[in-house]
């Protein structure tokens, strides 16, 4: 029987669809600035470390970077997206600046003709 492709392996570990487990895996190389690691080496690094839940794959590409296992330049961690309020959802009351819409210009009378 063959042995199952990483990013299978790492689908049936964590319930995710393949192709969630196929981006995983090439967000965890695209965390490398030129020289990206084998999916073999970030599944058995993963199988290693024992992770209860799927990690962010730039902390898997950083661990796997400071392990030394794979000791190429890593890329600038993505920014970590800010929650913002909703008024429809919030709790909050909106803000008064917020919720005044801009008026609309005022109809021109055309002359009769």
């Amino acid at each position: 029987m063959d042995k199952p492709k990483p990013f299978e392996a790492i689908a049936a570990k964590f319930g995710i669809s393949n192709e969630s487990a196929k981006y995983f895996l090439g967000q965890v190389q695209k965390s490398f600035k030129k020289e990206k690691p084998p999916q073999h080496m970030i599944l058995d690094f993963m199988m290693i470390k024992k992770f209860k839940t799927l990690p962010k794959p730039h902390e898997v590409a950083t661990m796997m970077n400071e392990d030394g296992l794979w000791i190429y330049p890593l890329n600038a961690a993505p920014p970590v997206p800010e929650d913002e309020d909703d008024g429809y959802f919030s709790e909050k009351a909106p803000s008064a600046v917020a919720s005044r819409r801009p008026r609309p210009a005022p109809r021109r009378k055309l002359p009769p003709g």
